[in-house]
């Protein structure tokens, strides 16, 4: 007996919808680059550089043209992850109202999937602002690795609006223990629900994905315009398993990350 009540549209909705819903970085990230996604192809994006600032007063007021300079960074989507599982005709979890739980399921791991690999591309991109390897075990050391950051990325010139810090969640509790303080934590409910919030110029995120290696202290700061994410699920579809009494439902999604600038992205970890 074959799914009746599927319908390839609203299945898509619900895995989409999922995907979305159980982010933490890709949300924050500029989504410019997304249009059309085939796996193995690239975008190609221009960095255009600031151009050379010249006296223009003086005698004659005269002033050449200087070439447009750009350096571009190859986004490659490359990345290609699928489901498929059975749905057995004995179960009867053919009707549509049945299906939500295990479309959610299926949007959690696609995010975890998409995310884990995002985060391994900005760590491997991220500039290393712990270069003296100190060691992060206590909240004042957690503050000050933040705060190195911020510093990196002010030298910069990147600008204030939209910068992120994710952290891992044991560098998370050593942050909330150094906002153990109202007057520090901005206000109560902050401190009684475990939320950092904004800290330093950051919007502060806590995921249990942020690359670890030997470390589980870890944490990246990054400005949203300057990591760039693209993924399309780009096939959903339903058809008869030929060996069992059931259908086979089964999905691929197609992404690619990339930093753009190293000096956008900072890492502190544990020395």
């Amino acid at each position: 007996m074959a799914i009746d009540n599927f319908i390839p549209e609203v299945w898509a909705a619900g895995v989409t919808q999922s995907f979305i819903a159980n982010q933490v970085v890709i949300p924050t990230l500029d989504n410019a680059f997304t249009g059309d996604v085939v796996a193995g192809n690239k975008v190609h994006i221009i960095n255009a550089t600031t151009p050379t600032i010249v006296d223009y007063a003086g005698a004659g007021r005269t002033i050449s043209a200087a070439d447009l300079a750009d350096t571009e960074v190859e986004l490659t989507i490359d990345q290609e992850k699928a489901f498929s599982v059975n749905v057995d005709d004995v179960d009867r979890v053919q009707a549509s109202s049945e299906f939500a739980p295990w479309v959610d399921s299926a949007g959690r791991a696609l995010a975890e999937d998409a995310e884990d690999y995002l985060l391994a591309q900005m760590l491997a991109g991220a500039t290393n602002s712990n270069s003296g390897s100190i060691v992060v075990d206590t909240a004042a050391e957690a503050l000050d690795g933040v705060r190195a950051m911020r510093t990196a990325m002010s030298n910069a010139k990147v600008p204030a609006n939209g910068r992120f810090l994710v952290v891992s969640p044991d560098y998370a509790d050593l942050l909330i223990q150094g906002l153990d303080d109202v007057s520090v934590a901005g206000n109560d409910s902050e401190l009684r629900n475990g939320v950092i919030g904004r800290l330093y110029g950051f919007t502060v995120l806590e995921s249990a994905l942020v690359p670890t290696a030997s470390q589980s202290v870890g944490a990246m700061a990054y400005h949203e315009s300057m990591v760039a994410f693209v993924n399309q699920v780009q096939s959903l579809e339903s058809l008869r398993n030929p060996t069992k009494f059931a259908d086979i439902v089964r999905g691929l999604n197609v992404y690619g990350a990339k930093v753009l600038k190293s000096d956008a992205v900072y890492s502190y970890y544990s020395g």
